[in-house]
């Protein structure tokens, strides 16, 4: 009876033991469960620089009346929405583009940072969800106007260095680089004799990515609309042709998260590419690297060429033609895209420099010519 009652207490002392495990091991459950909901974070571009610019003999214009080599992007956000009278720049936020509908949907998150199903995403227009300064900006959308003095064929203009490789022009996009002046560390050492001495460093100086990885993410739709005169000379879309929609893809090779390689966005509509893979033009990798000796604003770019889907450097691919006596209407959209696999929490506020150039080849490969 005795020894009964001895198994019965370590029976029962070795259920509280078990119990309270269990308990610290659900306590820690909670507590790793937390503490992945509230790192989950949509992921955000809060500041981007863009330029808009051409060759000699195609100019730009954002009403048709004055026209100019350069377009400050600014404006023509502006232009395109009268009520931002100030120029704050608008966030971008994950969205997809849909050829199907025509239209961006927003991307859904869930708790873990995962995407929900397209069912659940929301669906986007211009006026309601472009160069917005509230809580409905996705996306930016800017519309200005292309002509030129002579018959050509128009692409983007390839990424060139200038100055060294300090400095850049062309088409590309890249992440911002920020000065970390870094910080002071004392370490602990002992010297010959056996004394404790500490040594002084300075660590962690040197620039950073204020991309962070978010610019792998970003891009640009160009939808062309060629315009011709009427008989009151008033510029209308021409009614033979249908608008154009061309994807530019750039760093798309180079993920943070995979293997190196061009890997294709699916499109929420059920095919591999968001659009036809003709219509995507696509620039290799442009990074920069710090100077030798360090210097605070001072960093060496590589800026990436346009390649096809096997990695091989190609010619610029056409973006649209124009002729004398036209004039294209061109609506840009830049946006984060939300099936990217750079598209993560990892990169909240971004910081991202993009630059776009226009050029143009005409039928005797003259190049483009200053229209008098």
């Amino acid at each position: 009876m005795n020894k009964q009652k001895i198994k019965d207490k370590k029976r029962a002392r070795r259920t509280l033991i078990y119990l309270y495990m269990l308990f610290i091991l659900f306590s820690l459950f909670v507590g790793v469960s937390y503490t992945w909901f509230t790192l989950s974070r949509t992921p955000r571009v809060s500041n981007l620089n863009v330029y808009v610019n051409s060759s000699p003999g195609m100019e730009l214009s954002i009403d048709m009346e004055e026209w100019n080599l350069q377009l400050d992007f600014w404006d023509i956000i502006n232009h395109t929405d009268p009520l931002d009278e100030e120029k704050e720049k608008p966030v971008l936020l994950p969205v997809t583009w849909s050829e199907e509908d025509q239209c961006f949907y927003a991307a859904a998150y869930g708790a873990d940072g995962r995407l929900k199903h397209y069912r659940e995403w929301l669906s986007l227009s211009d006026e309601r969800n472009a160069n917005k300064q509230n809580f409905e900006n996705y996306y930016i959308k800017a519309t200005f106007y292309a002509r030129s003095g002579q018959p050509a064929e128009i692409s983007l203009s390839p990424a060139v260095e200038v100055s060294e490789g300090v400095a850049g022009a062309g088409t590309y996009v890249r992440g911002v680089p920020i000065w970390n002046p870094g910080h002071e560390e004392i370490r602990e050492e002992e010297d010959e004799e056996g004394n404790i001495i500490e040594i002084k460093e300075w660590v962690g100086m040197g620039h950073e990515n204020g991309g962070q990885g978010a610019e792998k993410a970003i891009r640009y739709g160009f939808r062309t609309t060629l315009l011709v005169p009427n008989e009151e000379g008033e510029f209308v879309p021409a009614p033979d042709q249908e608008p154009e929609f061309v994807i530019f893809e750039p760093n798309c090779e180079t993920h943070v998260y995979a293997d190196e390689g061009y890997i294709p966005t699916e499109s929420m509509d059920g095919t591999e590419d968001l659009i036809d893979p003709e219509k995507i033009i696509l620039q290799s990798t442009s990074f920069w690297d710090e100077a030798a000796p360090m210097e605070h604003g001072v960093v060496i770019h590589t800026l990436g060429d346009f390649i096809d889907r096997e990695g091989n450097v190609v010619d610029p691919p056409k973006l649209f033609t124009i002729k004398t006596g036209e004039i294209v209407q061109i609506e840009l959209y830049i946006w984060l895209e939300g099936q990217d696999i750079d598209c993560t929490n990892q990169s909240s506020d971004a910081k991202i420099e993009a630059n776009i150039q226009f050029s143009g080849k005409t039928e005797n490969q003259s190049g483009l010519v200053k229209i008098e």
